[in-house]
């Protein structure tokens, strides 16, 4: 048995030779495709390549229950008589494993295009819609959000500013560093807002409090790899 379904196209209905089996036998034509799938099935089913020996109209004639209905398959190209040998034209591309797999490949094949027109779709969106990865760390160095909040002795300037410095430098606002830097601003006799402006204008990424003398100047040149 070569499989249980046949290939059927939407608009076999509609098509001429359909519509003449139908005129000359009186039949509806949707009463003509159901006699015809009999006997494209009944091919399928029996033959390998839609050659049938041995086989008469009026047997086909018996699967349809219709007397004549052969003949008129031959009457519009649809059954050649060879012989005692009746064939189905163009058999392989309507019935058969090979019109089948053809099928599943084409159906395939349309959900691969499909599925890349999606994914192209959605990547042109990413493209055009995300930002691009330097402009994105652009943003992260200047971005002065922390999870840390501003201390109250402060400024929200000030504090914005050394947020934008340590941002900068790739360097984590965290409240450890707060209390550090907190730590050696009382060591040096200075607020922490004190502080925090003078790495901003020092462009330091900490603070050590041997770092300033009493007029709040750096007492030596601050090693970076130094401090919190």
């Amino acid at each position: 048995m070569a499989g249980d379904w046949i290939k059927l196209q939407k608009d076999t209905p509609e098509k001429p030779e359909v519509l003449a089996i139908s005129s000359r036998l009186g039949l509806d034509p949707d009463a003509v495709v159901g006699k015809l799938v009999r006997i494209w099935s009944w091919f399928d089913t029996h033959t390998i390549n839609g050659n049938a020996e041995s086989v008469t109209f009026a047997f086909l004639d018996r699967i349809t229950g219709v007397t004549g209905f052969a003949e008129q398959m031959m009457l519009v190209g649809w059954l050649i008589q060879n012989g005692s040998v009746l064939t189905l034209p163009h058999f392989e591309y309507h019935n058969g494993e090979t019109a089948k797999k053809r099928a599943l490949v084409n159906k395939r094949v349309q959900k691969h295009r499909i599925g890349n027109a999606e994914s192209n779709a959605i990547s042109n969106a990413s493209v055009t819609h995300e930002e691009l990865p330097e402009k994105r760390r652009e943003e992260n160095i200047n971005n002065t959000v922390t999870k840390v909040p501003c201390p109250q002795e402060v400024t929200s300037d000030v504090w914005k500013d050394w947020v934008a410095l340590r941002n900068k430098n790739k360097s984590p606002v965290t409240q450890l560093v707060i209390n550090g830097l907190n730590k050696q601003a009382k060591i040096a006799g200075m607020t922490l807002n004190d502080v925090l402006e003078l790495c901003v204008i020092k462009g330091w990424r900490s603070f050590e409090a041997s770092w300033v003398k009493s007029d709040d100047k750096p007492s030596k040149k601050p090693n970076f790899s130094e401090g919190i």
